[in-house]
């Protein structure tokens, strides 16, 4: 009997152990396992609870990251949790739930980025603006393209610096929340003030495509002549709104 009850004791011993451990885990232990772009210049708290100091991506400084997750949810297959991200010129945050391959949902996403070649090497070297999203939820499915979004998206300030500096103006695309049969989102462009009035779509196709169609009035005399460049001379419709597109990949 005796021998039992020591048995017992040292399996909820163990037990009692694995738990703290589970629950404690340093955060520090995993750093050797983030991707190679990603580094931190110091990690604390544990997986569950913690920060990352000075994070940076493929060398680029972002700011500090923090995240609190579930552990009881991690152990069913799910990060359950929020993630926010503060630096000069990035700032993000969400709540997640999602498998750990990332299928799932983000839930209240705030996102503000300045565009700045320095930041983000793939843009063009002479615009500048702000990138900012405010999105109730953003359903995630394997690869990069979101499934659904419900919120808008915002491209704020968009001006060209350099040898013919030039005010573009502010965008807005909205999305409602459907799921199209083809798995591809659509939202409503519309301007939000600017040298142009622009109104259409963007439709975001997988995996990593966007589509953007619509049309655009310039509200000067200098704004319609680059309308004129944009659309290669076609002549505006009987309303003086001229019919554009362009397509790329993310």
């Amino acid at each position: 009997m005796k021998r039992r009850t020591l048995v017992f004791t040292v399996i909820a011993a163990v037990a009692a152990f694995l738990v703290v451990l589970v629950l404690y885990l340093p955060a520090g232990w995993f750093a050797s396992r983030l991707p190679p772009q990603v580094r931190c210049t110091e990690i604390g708290g544990t997986v569950w609870q913690g920060e990352c100091i000075g994070l940076k991506y493929q060398g680029t400084p972002l700011g500090d990251a923090t995240w609190n997750l579930a552990p009881g949810r991690a152990l069913t297959g799910r990060l359950s949790g929020d993630f926010e991200l503060r630096g000069t010129a990035i700032t993000a945050r969400a709540d997640l739930d999602t498998s750990f391959s990332g299928v799932g949902e983000l839930r209240n996403v705030k996102l503000g980025v300045a565009l700045d070649p320095a930041l983000l090497p793939q843009l063009p070297r002479d615009q500048r603006g702000t990138f900012n999203a405010d999105l109730t939820r953003l359903e995630l499915v394997a690869g990069p393209a979101p499934r659904a979004l419900q919120g808008s998206i915002e491209l704020r300030d968009l001006r060209q610096v350099g040898a013919r500096p030039m005010e573009l103006g502010s965008y807005q695309v909205s999305f409602d929340g459907t799921t199209p049969p083809d798995g591809a989102p659509v939202g409503k462009l519309r301007d939000l003030g600017g040298p142009f009035m622009v109104e259409g779509t963007l439709k975001l196709t997988p995996p990593n495509a966007y589509f953007v169609q619509g049309f655009i009035t310039g509200r000067t005399a200098a704004a319609e002549s680059v309308v004129r460049e944009i659309t290669l001379g076609a002549m505006p419709e009987a309303s003086g709104r001229s019919p554009f597109s362009f397509e790329g990949t993310y």
